[in-house]
């Protein structure tokens, strides 16, 4: 329906062709309150990306972008937040219907090393009194399964990049309308221990892959939800990443399933942007409007 920015993006000028944009909520029409905490170092893509998905055709979305004040950055990209973003010291006492927390591209740093992770708990703490339903993406998905369940990660042998099949293990309201089997980037160098997520009562394991391991996990209240892989990605985003590491001298294969005929020197085929639109509307949808619509 529309998405209302309480602070105006520059992405936002981009994406006009594509995203219905609005100044004032309109009353009379459902709408919900959505926050993403970035902890992406891309911010504006990642800014692009989930605007683009959270453009539900039955919901006005109401959306703030979140920084944590203990997180270190440029000073260009901290006066970037502070324009933009709102600090979580700032809405702590405020309640959400939804929040989603970005992966983060430190899967080569252990927990404890990492200068925000303090606060990163204290913002998981904070969605279990404040919000309806949490969705964690990727990096964020696995230190909130540790923290939240004691389910553990383990590192892969070279990392894992491209478009793999998976498909529903357990038909919850977030595979309302998807194919039983569907396309879904992934992009990192762990996975999470499938053994310990079975052994828990109050999580659910919704979807995998038989290449990628589990995709989509959880919580039995629907309070949490975990995403291993980007649906979100646009089509160029896998391209970037393997230009990137290859630019860093990493000896890396090209993304799997991903370039037509698997030839990096050729286009990219999207082929999961129905799979991103049905899985973020569903979240929206039932786990964080959670009314009949």
């Amino acid at each position: 329906m529309a998405i209302l920015l309480n602070k105006k993006l520059e992405v936002a000028n981009k994406l006009r062709e594509e995203v219905n944009f609005i100044t004032k909520l309109n009353n009379n029409k459902p709408h919900v309150k959505v926050g993403i905490l970035n902890l992406m170092p891309t911010l504006e893509d990642t800014e692009r990306q989930l605007i683009t998905v959270l453009d539900a055709k039955l919901l006005q979305v109401e959306l703030d972008f979140i920084y944590l004040d203990t997180k270190k950055v440029e000073l260009d990209k901290k006066e970037y937040y502070q324009k933009y973003y709102r600090p979580f010291s700032e809405i702590k006492n405020e309640d959400y219907d939804g929040i989603i927390v970005t992966g983060a591209p430190l899967e080569h740093i252990n927990y404890h090393d990492i200068d925000y992770i303090e606060e990163l708990k204290e913002f998981f703490k904070y969605t279990k009194s404040h919000v309806k339903s949490t969705c964690f993406l990727c990096w964020a998905s696995e230190f909130a399964l540790q923290y939240f369940y004691g389910v553990n990660r383990y590192n892969l042998e070279e990392k894992l990049s491209g478009v793999y099949e998976h498909y529903i293990v357990r038909k919850t309201s977030l595979m309302k309308g998807m194919d039983d089997y569907f396309l879904v980037p992934q992009s990192r160098y762990c996975s999470i221990i499938e053994g310990e997520v079975m052994e828990r009562k109050d999580l659910i394991l919704t979807s995998k892959s038989n290449e990628s391991g589990p995709y989509v996990l959880e919580s039995v209240d629907g309070s949490k939800v975990f995403l291993t892989g980007h649906a979100e990605y646009d089509l160029y985003t896998l391209d970037g990443e393997y230009k990137r590491d290859i630019n860093k001298g990493l000896a890396i294969e090209p993304p799997c399933n991903y370039y037509k005929d698997n030839d990096p020197s050729k286009e990219p085929v999207y082929s999961w942007h129905s799979t991103a639109t049905i899985i973020y509307h569903n979240w929206l949808y039932y786990y964080v409007y959670q009314e009949e619509m």
